[in-house]
């Protein structure tokens, strides 16, 4: 009987043990106890430790009745090995009764793992008509590895085995869910044009904006259907946009300009069984540029765009913190002509695509390496803005007030005021964007492929008014609702202040 904080090592060849409450035994690998052990009382701790270096050895304790009071058995285990992977608690003809917890230690490399065949990895063996109560053995911790959880079953033979889990560990679509959050950023930032300028095309002007709003994907069979993750979260940044150019050349109107944006996104990602997954974040800087160009008499217009973020990611489960940094990049074309539907009404339809592309760097984490593949995909929006086409002209100041006489209105009725709306249909297509998790280890890489294709619709909606004769306000809000597929949905809010020089 070992009793308080008794230590013994090495094999034994007793009738019966006793482990107390805090009392250790530790056996050495390839140490078996010859006899079988009458009866094993266990409420302390046992320990499978190695005294090698180099080869795997597993050793083996056998009893014949295990009683147990909530002692921890720790076993050794290397599931990146296809035979001799473990080390094995025998009951041998008795019964194994009372609860006995087995702690999991991955004795290999612990990015290594392989999905498990048959009825999976032996921890604890029945032999010669040996029974195990149900509630016997429980595992102790997470096992993971590679792409895999490993969890602890009870067979109908009555011995214990781990198996890989169905359900990849949480780790997988949080990792993939990355290249969609990115993704997703850079092309709400970029926006259209209605986000850019607003209804009343001001050139020569600095305009700031800030946009907030949520995010989120909705559960079309998860990643083992090679779906995006269920997604929910936010974002924000502010913009600042500004004309370096503006000119007039055969009939059309060239503006030119530049923006820079910083950032944040959260987002809470689920697992394919709707278990939460962890939360990436993404602080991201921008940098863009565009070009407007709009026939003088017909008011057709194509604006052009290009950007550039720097996203700076960490992914976190309650077992692992991954972070990694990339670059994200697009291009946007996108037309519109506008038509005279009364004197202050006007309907545009718009037609805008939108390439886009990803580059984040491999890193590892506990449980494995993380590689990540090239990022891309490809949008169509197809829609039309309606609104009001008032004369922006804010005219003479009315105010009572002597020092605001000349530059402000008496009241806000009198300020100059458009609104619009702007209904469309976004389709994402030929989108790709691979995540590989394991190690060298022949047979522990996986690789997912979540698809961002899908169709959405999509509706803002704006409003205008000029303040000062060289001051714009405008607010605006809209909402995206995913119709098929994995495309994104959510909704945002954003306020804008335009200042002309």
């Amino acid at each position: 009987k070992l009793t308080g904080s008794t230590v013994l090592n090495g094999a034994i060849d007793p009738t019966n043990v006793t482990l107390a409450s805090g009392a250790t035994w530790n056996i050495p690998d390839n140490a078996t106890v010859l006899s079988v052990v009458d009866d094993l009382s266990h409420a302390g701790q046992i320990h499978f430790t190695s005294t090698r270096t180099g080869k795997f050895v597993p050793a083996t304790l056998k009893v014949k009745n295990l009683n147990g009071q909530n002692g921890t058995i720790s076993l050794r285990v290397r599931p990146d090995m296809a035979q001799n992977n473990a080390d094995r608690l025998v009951i041998d003809g008795g019964r194994a009764t009372g609860k006995t917890i087995l702690n999991l230690v991955n004795a290999g490399n612990s990015a290594s793992g392989m999905a498990t065949t048959g009825k999976g990895i032996q921890v604890v063996e029945a032999i010669n008509g040996a029974t195990t109560e149900e509630g016997a053995f429980v595992q102790g911790n997470r096992l993971q590895a590679g792409a895999f959880n490993y969890s602890l079953n009870r067979d109908s033979d009555e011995s214990w085995y781990l198996r890989s889990e169905n359900a990849y560990r949480a780790e997988v679509p949080l990792y993939a869910s990355m290249l969609t959050q990115a993704m997703d950023y850079d092309r709400i930032l970029a926006g259209s044009r209605s986000h850019q300028t607003g209804v009343s095309g001001e050139n020569n002007s600095v305009r700031l904006s800030i946009q907030g709003g949520h995010l989120g994907h909705d559960n079309n069979g998860g990643i083992a259907r090679g779906a995006t993750p269920e997604s929910s979260g936010s974002y924000g940044f502010v913009r600042l946009e500004g004309d370096l150019m503006r000119t007039e050349v055969a009939g059309m109107s060239v503006t030119a300009g530049i923006y820079g944006a910083a950032g944040h996104s959260s987002v809470d990602v689920k697992d394919d069984d709707g278990s939460r997954a962890g939360t990436v974040r993404d602080d991201a800087g921008s940098l863009g540029g565009y070009l407007n160009l709009t026939h003088t008499s017909s008011g057709l217009w194509a604006d052009i765009v290009a950007l550039g973020t720097r996203h700076s990611m960490k992914a976190s489960t309650d077992n692992n913190d991954f972070r990694t940094r990339g670059w994200g990049w697009l291009g946007s074309l996108e037309t519109g002509l506008p038509f005279s539907i009364t004197d202050n009404l006007m309907l545009e339809p718009q037609l805008q695509y939108t390439w886009q592309g990803l580059s984040l760097d491999d890193g590892k984490d506990n449980a494995g390496y993380v590689k990540f593949g090239h990022g891309s995909a490809q949008h169509v929006r197809a829609g039309f803005r309606l609104g009001s086409h008032n004369d922006m002209t804010f005219g003479e100041g009315t105010s009572s007030r002597a020092p605001l006489r000349d530059s402000a209105k008496h009241s806000v009725s009198e300020l100059p005021v458009n609104w619009w709306v702007q209904p469309s249909v976004i389709r994402t297509f030929s989108s790709r964007g691979d995540m590989r998790v394991g190690t060298s280890t022949a047979g522990s890489g996986m690789t997912f492929s979540p698809s961002q294709n899908g169709t959405s619709l999509d509706l803002q909606a704006g409003l205008e008014a000029r303040v000062r004769e060289n001051i714009t306000l405008g607010v605006q809000a809209g909402y995206a609702h995913s119709v098929s597929g994995s495309s994104a949905e959510g909704y945002n809010g954003q306020a804008t202040l335009n200042v002309t020089f």
